[in-house]
C-alpha cells in the first residue's frame, strides 16, 4: 500500500531539539510510525516527557541530554546511539533558535552572532559530520529544519537569517556529496505556534496581524512541520534530495514591520 512508504519500522532516528515544539512533534510522529527515536535536547525533563509519550503510544524512545553547541557532547550522543543500536538511519537537525542573535546590528556583536551560528548551523554540520559514517552504512536520510527567514527579510534577525540561509545551501551541497547512498533535504517552516512564538500567540492583536499576512489565514502547527519531515525521512520521498520544502501557509512576505510597531508601542 502507498501509505506503507511513510512507515519507519525498525529505523533508528536521532531528533535534536526534541523537548518542545516542532522537535517534540517530529519525535512523537516518528515513534507512531515505528521508529526508535533518540530524543536529544538540553533539558532532560523535556526529552524524558517526549520519550514517555512515545512509549505510552507503544513506541520506543531513548532520551539523551545534550547541548548541541558542545562538540564533546555531540560525540557522546553518537557514541551512545551506536553502542546501543549499532546503526543510525535518520538524522533530524532540528535544534535551533534566534537566541542571543536577536537584535539590531548595533546590538549583536561577534560573540552573540557566533553563538547563534553555533546553535543553528555549526551544530547541524558537526552532528552530520559525526553521523555520516553510520548514515553511509545504512543508506540513511538527513532532514534539516531551516526557517522561512532563510529567504524572507525582517528586522533584528540578521544572525539567525544568515545561519538558516547557510543551512539551506549546506543541505544542497551535502546532498550532492553524500549521494547516492544518503539523501539530504530540509524544511523551512513559517510562523508555527510553538512556545518560542508565545509573545505573538498570547497577544490577540499580534496574532491577528501575523495571520493576516499568511494566505491560509492561520498559524502553522508543529504537526504541519512533522508531517513534512516524515515525508522527507521516509521512503515516500526516495527520489527527493537536495531540496528545501517551504511549509509556511503560502507566505510570500513577513509582517515584520507591523508586528515590530505593535511591540514597540507595547500594545
Amino acid at each position: 500500500m502507498l501509505l506503507d512508504a511513510f512507515r519507519l519500522d525498525g529505523k533508528i532516528a536521532i531528533v535534536t531539539g526534541a523537548g518542545k515544539g516542532i522537535g517534540k512533534s517530529i519525535a512523537i510522529s516518528f515513534g507512531e510510525m515505528g521508529a526508535t527515536v533518540v530524543c536529544v535536547a538540553r533539558s532532560i525533563e523535556d526529552i524524558e516527557d517526549t520519550a514517555e509519550k512515545i512509549r505510552a503510544a507503544g513506541g520506543k524512545a531513548l532520551a539523551l541530554a545534550c547541548d548541541v553547541t558542545k562538540e564533546d557532547q555531540l560525540k557522546t550522543v553518537v557514541a551512545q546511539v551506536l553502542e546501543t543500536y549499532n546503526v543510525i538511519d535518520i538524522l533530524i537537525n532540528n535544534a535551533g533558535a534566534p537566541g542571543r542573535g536577536w537584535g539590531t546590528i548595533e546590538e549583536v556583536d561577534m560573540s552573540r552572532f557566533e553563538h547563534t551560528m553555533r546553535i543553528n548551523l555549526t551544530s547541524a554540520y558537526t552532528l552530520t559530520h559525526l553521523c555520516t559514517p553510520a548514515l553511509r552504512t545504512s543508506n540513511g536520510t538527513i532532514v534539516n529544519v531551516s526557517s522561512a527567514l532563510s529567504w524572507m527579510v525582517d528586522k533584528n534577525f540578521s544572525a539567525y537569517a544568515a545561519a538558516k540561509a547557510g543551512m539551506n545551501q549546506m543541505t544542497k551541497v551535502m546532498s550532492y556529496e553524500l549521494a547516492p547512498g544518503v539523501r539530504v533535504n530540509a524544511v523551512a517552516p513559517g510562523a508555527i505556534e510553538t512556545p518560542s512564538l508565545k509573545f505573538i500567540t498570547s497577544n490577540p492583536k499580534l496574532k491577528a496581524e501575523a495571520e493576516r499576512w499568511i494566505p491560509l489565514q492561520r498559524l502553522g502547527q508543529p504537526e504541519d512541520i512533522a508531517l513534512g519531515v516524515l515525508y522527507l525521512a521516509s521512503s515516500a520521498s526516495s527520489f527527493v534530495s537536495g531540496k528545501i520544502i517551504e511549509i509556511d501557509g503560502g507566505m510570500q512576505a513577513l509582517p515584520g514591520s507591523a508586528i515590530q510597531d505593535i511591540i514597540a508601542k507595547g500594545e
